[in-house]
């Protein structure tokens, strides 16, 4: 079936214009026409049909007459990949919204109770919850969920990601998929038994460096530590999955899941999308702690088996900035790209199902991280010209 690209308007202004930016900077323009009443006295239902830029993504505005035009916050146009839309109140939708629509929010489980110690859960709802309940959505699970969320900046460790402030923005702008974003929060001092593979362990230092790290008051474990993300992974799946399945509208199965994560939650996500891909399908590791993996030979444990095991029907995000801090080292960047090559060596192509970036100049640091977010929720779950989905 032929999508036909046509655009819904919301407005009170006599005779929209939109006006479509053309690859020579020049603008396109065709008036809507109306095509009934809108939601409140004096608005209509304005509607125009189109031909879009060849390119993927394509930017335009309306024209509302006397110099006053309809765009983004901040920006000249509105940018979409969405070839039939609706544009109401400043957001665009692949559907068309309920009249009124709640705001995006986070939502916080202080205490969720399962087969690993209680931690909080975030939980971010896009916009028009409330009101849409036959819509379901999507699930992205982020790890370190204490510091994913600006409107929890609070309980973060050193600054959040502003992942809801990114979503919000992308969603808007029709970039990227309504879906839910599940901040899983770490088990703090298990924070890295709880990411590490099961096949892994991790020796303790040596004696002079345990030494050393007492002068300047800090404690080393002493003890070898047996990576758990096998019950990490088995927590995710059957008891926070479960939790937003009775108490949430999502879409359940693999191609409607994801995962996010940074330095050991960067490598939980490898783990997850190589050894637990009945999971999620969509999968993001930044900066991932690949020298965690390192065995007695030398050799990268989790590099090897991305090189060696039957390829899996993922979809993978992988990067790491070039610096560990603003005046030397690099963020892991050797081993992703090492990473990168197992890859391509067992058949694995960079396009849309694979990416890897390289971010000059960034250090490994939340900062860091949330400015690669929104590359990242974007190729996680690109919106799509279906229309939108309901259950």
């Amino acid at each position: 079936m032929t999508i036909r690209n046509s655009l819904y308007f919301f407005s009170t202004a006599k005779q929209p214009v939109l006006e479509i930016k053309q690859p020579d900077s020049t603008n396109w323009r065709r008036p809507f026409v109306y095509a009934g009443a809108g939601r409140k006295v004096g608005e209509g239902e304005w509607l125009v049909d189109f031909e879009p830029p060849a390119a993927e993504a394509w930017q335009f505005r309306i024209d509302l007459g006397q110099g006053v035009y309809e765009a983004p916050a901040n920006q000249a146009y509105f940018s979409t990949r969405l070839k039939r839309l609706w544009l109401q109140d400043g957001q665009i939708f692949d559907y068309r919204p309920a009249p009124a629509l709640s705001p995006p929010r986070v939502e916080k489980v202080a205490e969720f109770a399962g087969s690993l110690p209680a931690r909080p859960l975030y939980i971010y709802l896009p916009r028009g919850y409330n009101e849409q309940p036959e819509r379901f959505y999507p699930v992205l699970y982020m790890h370190d969920g204490q510091n994913c969320f600006e409107a929890f900046a609070g309980d973060s460790f050193a600054g959040s990601w502003r992942a809801d402030e990114t979503a919000t923005e992308l969603i808007g702008q029709g970039r990227m998929q309504e879906c839910l974003i599940v901040g899983v929060s770490n088990g703090q001092s298990e924070r890295i038994a709880e990411y590490m593979p099961p096949y892994l362990t991790h020796r303790p230092p040596s004696p002079g460096v345990v030494r050393k790290a007492k002068t300047k008051g800090l404690v080393l474990r002493a003890q070898p530590l047996i990576g758990r993300a096998d019950q990490t992974a088995a927590y995710y799946r059957y008891e926070v999955a479960a939790y937003l399945a009775q108490n949430y509208r999502i879409r359940r199965g693999r191609e409607h899941t994801a995962t996010c994560g940074s330095s050991m939650g960067g490598l939980f996500s490898l783990y997850l999308a190589w050894e637990r891909s009945e999971f999620a399908r969509h999968h993001a590791a930044m900066s991932p702690s690949l020298w965690m993996t390192r065995s007695p030979t030398g050799h990268l444990e989790t590099i090897e088996r991305l090189r060696s095991d039957p390829a899996r029907d993922i979809r993978l995000w992988l990067d790491s900035g070039t610096q560990d801090t603003p005046e030397a080292g690099d963020d892991g960047m050797l081993d992703t790209q090492a990473a990168r090559q197992a890859l391509l060596k067992n058949g694995y192509q960079e396009g849309p199902n694979f990416r890897y970036y390289l971010a000059e100049g960034a250090s490994h640091s939340e900062a860091a991280w949330a400015a690669r977010l929104p590359m990242i929720f974007q190729f996680l779950f690109p919106i799509s010209n279906r229309g939108g989905e309901s259950n």
